[in-house]
């Protein structure tokens, strides 16, 4: 093994660690922010949208990752073009732009559908008289939601919401496939002239080792943490 290639590859990788990271933390907040919603519509059960939101949910779930990944790459530039041609605008394509907004859109889109089920489970723990007695006192729905229902929501999803941000982080990887040089594109690249594959690979499986270790334990503090809160819901 390289010693030498691997001592190089790591002083250079900052970029593609920086991408991976913000890759990551984007798609979780805006997956994440999408899914709350779908979890409320699916929870109050609004007519019409609760069932779109279904169908959202279980077809989000049923496709791979990177089959959305390549629709976003690919096929979303073809539609905006054409609208823009029908519009008589000028035809811009958008095809091979190597931004984040392609990777981050297609994990959000998917990370939305696993987190809605983790938040609705965990909003339907909150026992309803609860609400009940926030509207006796007087406070609107949003008020209970944002005062009393969230904060108890957001405890009961904490360990799977941990799951889900440390998948985020490995499934980064297919962010590649949209021009978007990560940790494991950016190996991959330094790697093939001179074929040194073991030592590429060796380095971003100790660094996807370290950073999900990171991440677990940070996850692990706020449950920690917050426990006390967890105890307070399941005794209601």
């Amino acid at each position: 093994m390289n010693f030498t290639f691997i001592r190089e590859m790591l002083l250079q990788m900052s970029p593609a660690l920086r991408n991976t990271l913000l890759i990551t933390f984007l798609s979780a907040g805006l997956g994440w922010l999408l899914a709350i919603g779908i979890a409320l519509v699916r929870v109050k059960r609004i007519r019409i949208l609760s069932n779109v939101c279904a169908v959202y949910v279980s077809l989000m779930r049923s496709v791979p990752l990177v089959i959305i990944m390549f629709f976003t790459y690919y096929a979303v530039p073809q539609i905006i073009a054409y609208y823009r041609y029908e519009q008589g605008l000028s035809v811009a394509s958008v095809a091979g732009n190597t931004s984040l907004l392609c990777p981050v859109a297609a994990m959000s889109l998917s990370e939305a559908a696993f987190a809605s089920e983790v938040f609705r489970s965990a909003l339907e723990a909150v026992p309803h008289g609860q609400m009940e007695a926030a509207h006796s006192v007087g406070m609107t729905s949003l008020q209970a939601y944002l005062r009393i229902v969230f904060p108890q929501a957001v405890v009961i999803a904490l360990p799977n919401m941990g799951g889900l941000f440390i998948g985020l982080l490995k499934s980064s990887t297919l962010a590649y496939y949209s021009g978007v040089v990560e940790i494991t594109g950016y190996a991959y690249t330094l790697a093939s002239p001179t074929y040194q594959f073991l030592e590429a690979f060796f380095v971003i499986s100790v660094l996807y080792e370290l950073l999900s270790f990171l991440f677990s334990r940070i996850f692990s503090c706020l449950e920690q943490n917050f426990g006390k809160y967890r105890k307070g819901v399941i005794s209601v």
